[in-house]
């Protein structure tokens, strides 16, 4: 009894252990470390099952289900590693069906046929009325998420109907397993060393059927966040199964003398004896190193999360140290030390910038301590860059954190509603934001902390109204992300349009459905979108039967989920029939080029997305480019980079001459530039910069209006797909 307790014992902990690594991970890296802990979890499996396939193949009996079941395990693990081969290594969404499903799929072959013929071995009937009732109950699920499904899916096209069957087999087979398992329990139930292993075994299908019918779970509760909940449920499923493969190894298979593992347990047992002292030993151990974890999670704040570590994102060593910045001193006749701050979207739904933006950054304090070194100058620049995660709540603490290690000037935030979150604590502690690429209107306001090196969105939205009208667009259905920036670029947009003539139609305004999610589950990602997708198609219809499809026009306002609707967009036929209009923040967006069915559904639609235009091809950014090309492997967004190397730029050169001007007013006794004037007169006489001449407008805005408008093309010589400027 006290061995069984033990072992159910250490396989919870395993479980929480391993899963705790999914669960404190960030919002975006949880989908790479689902895929790593999938990945182990099962290469552990298949280990374990190929070694009990080796010592039991003398077993007639045993041999043909166990062949089965290692078949079955590696399958799924194939299916793991190809499901990471898309999402973390191509950073991609599979298509559905996949490679990965084929695998996954076939693998359920091999295992159901592995448990009829065990149960037909047993030579035991369950009871009737209790296989009447699981089965019903069973059905009634199945009942249940069919009709759930169907409510959810597009079955008018042949990707669809994939899709639909896809996402309802996996509940099916699960079922099917769940069953199988449940009757041979019961009929081997006073057989304790097999009775434990398929205790396991059963959860373990468990496990995954809750895994794969999680939407259901989202759909009633609307919590669309937490999909990646399944993934702990799918990872608990190989660790149970695991689990009752040991304990098959340990007291079914016989093993010899010359075995190494027999060899180590024998060895144990001779070192603690035969008493219960080791147990309790093992025991208190136990849950003495699973309480040391929790507490250290605990105390190292990933419950909270607002440890440095996990807000400043360390500088990389691609650029060499330059001789100055080999000793801080904080004495000013010696060395003048500044710290700049930046604040930018590595992870969370903007994340598709977050990198460039790094590099652009990291690139920008090399030139300029070494702009600095070169004119003798004692001034130092240091850069401590926060992750804003996208998120309103998480930039408030990220500026905070800046603001505690000395930064007083802040390049970013990049969005609206983050610029918004850190607006008021920077205006209430004196601190100076530079965004590169808020265009948000509402925050237009004149004497304040902000100043932007983008113009706002009434520019935008003129000359996206002004575009439409020009291609002979009559009325659009806008489909826009709720939150500031895409209210007020629609609310820009829709009255310039219906000046001009136009008509708006009431169209969707969405919340996001935020976060990646394994690239298992991006079918559960699609159905969601299904939802607001249907409802647009139906607007869409219908304005093609009043206005014709050259006149109809789909607007669309969103972040790095673009991708996924325009992927699942294909779905509808009347979506496809008629040009589609984006945004600057969906302009450059690698992951539309990376993924096929995005991309095609963007050139049919010919969605053309405007962004602020850098002119030129000035030396610096050409630099740019190639640190970009080196370091990324891509140029992503430019504009976006470039903004971001400007306000670094400016915001050392300003540092530098308020401390000039203050020595000297502290010299003549009279103070006549405030530190935001100095900001102002330093950016509009910035001639080094790589995003042209630059004037602000009395709110601090970029005044130049000038905007490209980007569209997906496909290359003839690689064959890859590409954005290029619309001519």
């Amino acid at each position: 009894m006290r061995t069984t307790l033990y072992f159910f014992l250490g396989v919870i902990i395993t479980i929480v252990i391993g899963n705790s690594i999914i669960i404190f991970a960030e919002s975006d890296t949880k989908i790479t470390y689902s895929n790593w802990i999938l990945i182990t979890n099962s290469l552990i499996a298949v280990g374990l099952s190929a070694m009990i396939l080796v010592k039991d193949r003398d077993s007639k009996e045993g041999d043909k289900t166990n062949i089965l079941l290692t078949l079955g395990l590696i399958f799924w693990f194939i299916a793991n590693i190809i499901w990471a081969y898309y999402e973390v290594v191509l950073d991609i969404v599979s298509p559905v069906p996949s490679l990965a499903d084929l695998f996954l799929l076939s693998a359920y072959g091999f295992l159901i046929y592995r448990l009829i013929n065990i149960y037909k071995k047993l030579g035991y009937i369950t009871n009737k009325k209790i296989l009447l009732l699981i089965i019903s109950g069973t059905g009634l699920f199945l009942i249940y998420i069919l009709n759930l499904t169907l409510d959810l899916s597009e079955l008018s096209n042949f990707r669809g109907l994939m899709l639909f069957i896809v996402t309802i087999a996996y509940p099916t087979l699960n079922s099917i397993l769940t069953v199988l398992a449940l009757m041979i329990l019961l009929g081997i139930k006073n057989e304790k060393h097999h009775f434990i292993p398929w205790i396991c075994e059963l959860v373990g299908f468990l496990a995954i059927v809750v895994g794969d019918s999680w939407f259901a779970i989202i759909v009633l509760t609307a919590f669309v966040e937490q999909l990646w909940m399944s993934a702990l449920l799918l990872s608990a499923h190989y660790l149970l199964i695991a689990a009752g493969l040991i304990w098959y190894l340990r007291y079914y298979i016989k093993w010899q003398s010359k075995d190494l593992i027999y060899k180590i347990i024998i060895n144990i047992r001779r070192r603690r004896g035969k008493n219960e002292t080791f147990k309790r030993i093992l025991f208190s151990s136990i849950i003495i190193i699973s309480f040391l974890i929790f507490t250290g999670f605990y105390y190292t704040n990933v419950f909270s999360g607002d440890e440095d570590k996990d807000f400043f994102i360390k500088k990389s060593s691609s650029y060499p140290q330059l001789s100055s910045s080999s000793k801080y001193s904080y004495d000013d006749n010696i060395k003048k030390d500044f710290v700049v701050g930046a604040i930018l979207p590595f992870t969370g739904s903007f994340s598709s910038i977050g990198k460039s933006v790094k590099v652009a950054l990291e690139k920008a304090e090399y030139d300029v301590n070494k702009h600095f070194e070169q004119m003798n100058s004692s001034s130092h620049f240091t850069l401590l860059m926060a992750n804003s995660k996208t998120s309103p709540e998480e930039t408030l603490v990220a500026i905070k954190k800046l603001h505690e290690h000395g930064a007083n000037i802040v390049v970013g935030p990049s969005i609206g509603s983050t610029v918004l979150a850190a607006k008021e604590y920077a205006d209430a502690n004196n601190i100076t934001l530079i965004s590169y690429s808020s265009t948000s209107s509402s925050l237009s306001i004149e004497g304040d902390n902000l100043f932007r090196l983008v113009p706002d969105d009434t520019s935008q939205g003129k000359i996206v109204a002004e575009k439409m009208i020009k291609d002979g667009i009559k009325v659009i259905v806008p489909i826009w992300r709720g939150g500031l920036y895409s209210n007020d670029l629609y609310k820009s947009t829709k009255s310039y349009f219906e000046k001009l003539g136009g008509e708006v139609e009431e169209g969707i305004n969405y919340k996001p459905y935020t976060g990646k999610f394994a690239t298992s589950l991006h079918r559960i990602n699609f159905l969601m979108w299904n939802q607001e997708l249907e409802k647009l198609n139906a607007i869409v219809a219908d304005a093609i039967k009043k206005y014709g499809a050259d006149s109809v026009g789909v607007y669309v306002i969103s972040f790095d989920e673009i991708t996924p609707i325009l992927i699942q967009s294909t779905l509808y036929e009347n979506l496809g029939k008629v040009r589609w209009y984006g945004s600057d923040k969906i302009a450059q967006n690698h992951q539309i080029t990376k993924n096929i069915d995005a991309a095609l559904f963007a050139m049919k639609t010919h969605l053309s997305n405007p962004l602020y235009s850098i002119d030129g091809e000035s030396k610096e950014l050409h630099d740019l480019k190639e640190v970009l090309k080196k370091q990324l492997h891509e140029v992503g967004s430019i504009t976006y980079s470039a903004l971001a190397y400007d306000s670094y730029w400016i915001a050392a050169l300003s540092l530098d001459k308020n401390n000039t001007t203050f020595n000297n007013s502290n010299n003549n006794g009279n103070l006549t530039k405030s530190f935001n004037d100095i900001i102002r007169e330093t950016a509009e006489s910035f001639d080094e910069g790589v995003s042209g001449k630059i004037e602000l407008n009395k709110a601090g805005d970029r005044l130049d209006g000038n905007y490209d408008f980007w569209i997906v093309a496909k290359d003839n010589d690689t064959r890859s797909y590409e954005w290029e400027k619309e001519h």
